[in-house]
Parts: structure tokens; C-alpha cells; sequence
């Protein structure tokens, strides 16, 4: 036993026996991932070759054998065929269809106006090579029937631009694959939410052919699901095809480029967003023009975004004889680009005056007894410095020119009156008060990333467009969107922005050393130590005693018991029928409590025989195969409706 409980102990700690230096992450790789490829020739070679060819796959140690992908899929239930023009949109869009899954097209359709632009869930049509007057379209596959349904562009998501507005015109040519299996997957997801038919299994394209490949729900169906017969009747095809995985970014080829293995060290996958964030201010008419001092004020008037400036004071009267008073008000404006309009719109006085902003006359009067443009300066002498009259005129004077400045207006009335007069003016200036942006700024969490050279760029998505794929660009650029910024209730407002948030995901590579020095002092002191009654472990630097002794088990309390024997008075039977014997009479035994003061009496039955008198009985082995044998049994049984 003792030396079970020390083979058991050298067992479990003897693994950290064997690291004896500190090894650098390269060598570690090298030493455990040695024989796998990691160049385009090898992996094609071990791996592309045999999956597209007529060949064994074979392990990196040598070992052989078929491959079988997979059940054939069945034939091709959609084919979409796109050929770009000189403007960069596609000119021509066909999809064709094969409904009942027989190998016979049903259906050929062709979208006859421009593609501009690829969706998630459909397609964008504008002028060609421009942004303008653009339509969105949406896949519908109602009733089993594929269709281009015309719908809000907002009602479309993922959407990427292809001609020439967004970029050179040559760009929806070299990527021409990518956007035909962006629209068939469109399309065919379409049709798979409306038809459970449709389940899809492969899909293959081709330049600009992209085929989807479908089984029924019943099982697997013959057809030609992928290019395996092509490339063993053309054995050419597969070095293009080959060369074409360099740069696409849906293939394995970047994958394997930059693994762990090809780097030969080990690698960490690190996220990290750049956002555009705003806020918003609702804007109060004091914002735009406040009230600064003086005689005058500002109040608003009737209708949204109105403003009364009032200069001077209606309620004050001056007294002089031909004398000149002048009176002041000053106000700031604190949003000139705010202002849509300001106009004086009227002035009342008693005798003469002049109202000026700035030091630029806005008006001068009176003016209708013609008696020319008063300065506010020179004292009109004689009869003419009184005409005992209230002048009320409608200059409506523009001044908005003047007023649209960021910084302090003054306004100044020039009052000359004889005995008793007075001057004030209204204007009226008519603002934008509607919410407007506060702030905007760019969160970058890729900062440190980026500047890391040992991390590369290997997944980028902006607003849903994936731009970035397995290290490689997918050539698919974003259409700058609007988003609500506002509450929607009291501020309406949207803004329209090249893009709104940025998702990376870099590959960064370590140069971790694996060093097992703490691993290997733990095994010496648990093996120097170990022993049939435990052993110490070292535990955060600090020894701690394992105990391995087993606990005392207490023998329970006996009562005495006999052991008899009968014979069987019933025939044993199987699914097979009755179990003949071949030993001639059956018994079967049973066990009985003793009786009598000191449990000395076997308490049997008339035909019963005694086997074993009483005692404290210790037959666990007995009983055991008797159970094992009855779960047997029992297994061995068959029970059947039809026997």
C-alpha cells in the first residue's frame, strides 16, 4: 500500500521534473509546433492540395490518410453575375434562379439602373459615378420570388460605396468578387428566412460569378457544389486559384501568413474602438443677444425666435430749450451666426434726435419737413428747435450687417428738444434658436496599439462596413450617415459625419520566456518529502504540510445471523423462454435474524436446510455477486409486444 501512495505522488508532481533551463518563446514554438508548414508552398503542399485535389492529407509527423470534406452539396439555387462600367458601378446586375433544386434555371432577372453602392440587405442606386439623387433597394423573397423592392436608404444597413465618387473608378473592378458575394449572400439569406428549403451548403465565385449552392431538408443531393471536378480536369486552375488567396481577405492564405507558427513566436489578439462622441445645448434667446446696460432692455417678442431691443426710456421726459442730451444702451451679442435679420422699427421723440449704433446712423429726423440729416451735435436754433409735435416714424432700417459681429453693441440717442421732449426707438431682431452641437470630440483606444510595432492591423469594421479582413483590405469603403444627436423632442437635431465609430483588432507578438525555476524547486521539495502518510508542498512561497493518512474507520455494532437454503419452486425464464438446468434441483438461499436471549437460535423453515449457523456473518462478497448477477439477468431480459 505504501509503496502504491508513492508511485501515485511521483506520478501527479513528476512532469515539472523535466524543464531544467529557461527557454525563450522561439525556441519553445520550434520545439512544439516543429513540422507544421508555414510558408505558402508547404501549407499548399500538406493541406490546399489534398482538400482540392486528389491526394492523401497527411499529419505533420508523416502519418496519411483520406480526406472526405463533406456530403456533396446539391445543385446551385442562385447564381449572381455583375460587370462593372467606366464610372465604377455596375451596369449590369443578372441573378438567375433554379427553385425546385433540379439543376434547370426557372428564372433570370436583371436589375436594369445603376449599382452605386452595397448593402447588408440590398443595393443603392445613383447617378452614375456620383452620389446624387441616390435610391435604396431591398431583397424581398416573398412567395419564393427574388426581388429588388425600392425603400428609404436609411432603411438599409452595412452599405459600402463602389464607383467613382467614393474613389477611383477602377476599384469596384479589382473587387469585383467580393461585391457579387456580398449581394448574393444578401440575396440568399433573403431567401432562406422565407423558404426552409433553402438551407445553404457552398458557395463558390468566380470573377464576377458568385454561385450558392443549397440542400433540401430530406438530406444531401448530388450536384456539383464546389470546383474539385474542375481543378482535376484542369490541374492549373489551382495554382491561380491559389495565388488569388494572397489577397482575399475572406481566405485562409492571410491567416496562416501571419499565425503564430509562420511568426514562430506566440501571438495575443488585442481589441480596441475609436468613437465619435457629441453632445448638445438647447439654445435660449439670451444666448444669442443679452442685455449689457443702460437705458433699454431686451425682450422677447410674439413668435418663435424674436427679440425686442428697446433704446432709451418712453417713460423719462427731458427738460431744456434747444438742448442736447444724448442716452445710452449697450448689449452683447454673444452668437452673431444666430442672427437672421435686425430691423429698427420705429422711434418716437419730441423734438429732434438721431439713433446710431456704433457711431453709424441708423436714423435721423424728423425727416419730413425736410429739413435734412441732423448730426445729434449741432443745435437747431429758433422757431425750428421746437415744433410741439410727437414724431412717430417706420424707418424699418436693416442694420443687421452691424449687428452680426461678435463682441458689444452701443446703441446712442441724440435727443435736442425745447422745453419738454423725450426719444426712444424699438428694434425688432429676428434669431435661430434651435438646439445646436456642443461638443465633439474622438475617444482612441488604439493609440497605444497602433504605436506598438510589434502589433499588426488585422480586423477593422467602420459603421458596420468591414474594411479590414484577416490582414488584408477588402477594399469596401463606408457611406458617411447621419445620426441623432438631439432628444428627438425638444431638439431635432441630426448630423452627418465620414463615419462614427471604428472597431480594430490587432495581433500583437510576445517575448515571453518560460521559466519553470519556481515549478521544479515545488516537485524537489514534494518528492524529497513524500511519504506513505502525505508530503509538504510549497504554496505561495510558503511550505505547507499534505496529510495523505487515511481515517479510522469504526467496525459497526453485529447482529447474529444464519444462513439456509430452499429449494426453488419456480422455473427461471429468458426473452428465450424457460433456462433449463443442468444441475438438477435449484436452490436459492436466504438469510435469517437469531433469536433466542443470546441470538443463538436459526429461526428455519419446514424443507429448509441451515448452511451456516448463527453468527456475526461477514458475507459482503457473497452478496455482491448475487446482485451483479440479478442486474445481469435482467439486462438479459427482452420484453415485446409481438411475443
Amino acid at each position: 500500500m505504501n509503496n502504491n501512495i508513492n508511485i501515485i505522488i511521483l506520478f501527479v508532481f513528476s512532469v515539472f521534473a523535466y524543464a531544467e533551463e529557461p527557454i525563450t518563446t522561439k525556441e519553445f514554438v520550434k520545439n512544439t509546433l516543429e513540422g507544421l508548414p508555414t510558408n505558402n508552398a508547404d501549407f499548399s503542399k500538406a493541406y490546399m492540395s489534398p482538400m482540392i485535389g486528389n491526394e492523401q492529407l497527411s499529419t505533420p509527423s508523416g502519418t496519411k490518410f483520406d480526406v472526405n470534406l463533406s456530403c456533396p452539396a446539391s445543385n446551385a439555387f442562385l447564381q449572381v453575375m455583375a460587370q462593372p462600367s467606366s464610372t465604377g458601378d455596375l451596369s449590369f446586375l443578372q441573378f438567375s434562379r433554379d427553385k425546385d433544386l433540379d439543376g434547370v434555371v426557372d428564372s433570370v432577372k436583371n436589375f436594369t439602373k445603376p449599382v452605386s453602392g452595397v448593402c447588408a440587405t440590398g443595393i443603392i442606386s445613383c447617378t452614375p459615378g456620383t452620389w446624387n439623387d441616390c435610391l435604396g433597394y431591398k431583397w424581398d423573397g416573398q412567395n419564393d420570388t427574388l426581388s429588388l423592392i425600392e425603400t428609404g436608404i436609411g432603411g438599409l444597413g452595412g452599405c459600402y460605396c463602389i464607383n467613382k465618387s467614393c474613389g477611383d473608378a477602377g476599384k469596384s473592378q479589382r473587387i469585383i468578387s467580393s461585391i457579387v458575394t456580398d449581394l448574393g449572400s444578401s440575396a440568399a439569406n433573403t431567401l432562406a428566412k422565407n423558404n426552409p428549403q433553402y438551407i445553404i451548403s457552398d458557395a463558390t465565385t468566380t470573377g464576377p460569378i458568385a454561385k450558392f449552392y443549397a440542400q433540401k431538408l430530406t438530406g444531401c443531393g448530388d450536384g456539383n457544389a464546389t470546383q474539385l471536378a474542375s481543378y482535376y480536369q484542369n490541374p492549373k486552375n489551382i495554382e491561380s486559384a491559389v495565388n488569388n488567396y494572397k489577397t482575399d481577405a475572406d481566405g485562409i492564405y492571410q491567416l496562416v501568413a501571419n499565425s503564430a507558427v509562420a511568426q514562430n513566436s506566440i501571438t495575443t489578439l488585442k481589441s480596441c474602438s475609436i468613437k465619435r462622441n457629441t453632445s448638445y445645448k438647447n439654445i435660449q434667446l439670451e444666448d444669442i443677444i443679452s442685455y449689457n446696460g443702460g437705458e433699454g432692455g431686451v425682450h422677447s417678442c410674439a413668435g418663435d425666435g424674436c427679440l425686442e431691443l428697446s433704446i432709451g426710456d418712453s417713460n423719462k421726459r427731458i427738460y431744456g430749450w434747444c438742448d442736447i442730451f444724448q442716452r445710452q444702451v449697450s448689449f452683447y451679442v454673444d452668437m452673431p451666426e444666430r442672427i437672421k435679420k435686425a430691423t429698427l422699427m420705429s422711434v418716437v421723440f419730441d423734438d429732434w434726435t438721431r439713433v446710431s449704433l456704433n457711431g453709424n446712423k441708423l436714423f435721423a429726423g424728423p425727416v419730413s419737413k425736410g429739413l435734412g440729416d441732423w448730426d445729434g451735435k449741432t443745435i437747431v436754433p429758433g422757431k425750428s428747435c421746437e415744433y410741439s409735435t410727437v414724431w412717430t416714424p417706420k424707418p424699418n432700417v436693416d442694420f443687421t450687417n452691424l449687428l452680426k459681429e461678435k463682441g458689444r453693441k452701443n446703441f446712442t440717442i441724440d435727443v435736442q428738444v425745447a422745453d419738454w421732449g423725450f426719444a426712444y426707438a424699438y428694434a425688432q431682431v429676428l434669431v435661430d434658436e434651435s438646439c445646436s452641437i456642443d461638443q465633439e470630440w474622438i475617444s482612441n483606444s488604439c493609440d497605444s496599439v497602433e504605436e506598438d510595432k510589434k502589433c499588426k492591423l488585422k480586423n477593422e469594421t467602420i459603421d458596420g462596413v468591414q474594411t479590414y479582413k484577416n490582414f488584408h483590405p477588402t477594399g469596401k469603403t463606408p457611406i458617411a450617415s447621419a445620426r441623432q444627436i438631439g432628444n428627438g423632442s425638444s431638439c431635432d437635431l441630426k448630423l452627418n459625419r465620414n463615419w462614427w465609430k471604428v472597431e480594430r483588432e490587432y495581433q500583437c507578438t510576445t517575448d515571453t520566456e518560460f521559466n519553470f525555476d519556481k515549478g521544479i524547486a515545488r516537485n524537489a521539495t514534494i518528492q524529497d518529502s513524500a511519504s506513505a502518510n502525505g508530503f509538504n508542498d510549497v504554496v505561495g512561497g510558503a511550505t505547507i504540510q499534505r496529510d495523505l493518512s487515511l481515517p479510522d474507520i469504526q467496525t459497526p455494532n453485529c447482529s447474529n445471523a444464519c444462513k439456509v437454503k430452499r429449494p426453488k419452486d419456480k422455473i427461471s425464464v429468458s426473452g428465450a423462454g424457460p433456462v433449463n438446468s443442468q444441475t438438477g434441483q435449484e436452490w436459492e438461499t436466504l438469510y435469517r435474524k437469531c433469536t433466542g436471549e443470546k441470538q443463538n437460535i436459526c429461526p428455519s423453515e419446514e424443507g429448509e436446510q441451515v448452511v451456516t449457523q448463527c453468527s456475526c456473518l461477514n458475507e459482503f462478497g457473497t452478496a455482491s455477486v448475487m446482485m451483479q448477477s440479478l442486474r445481469q439477468a435482467a439486462q438479459g431480459l427482452i420484453c415485446s409486444k409481438n411475443k
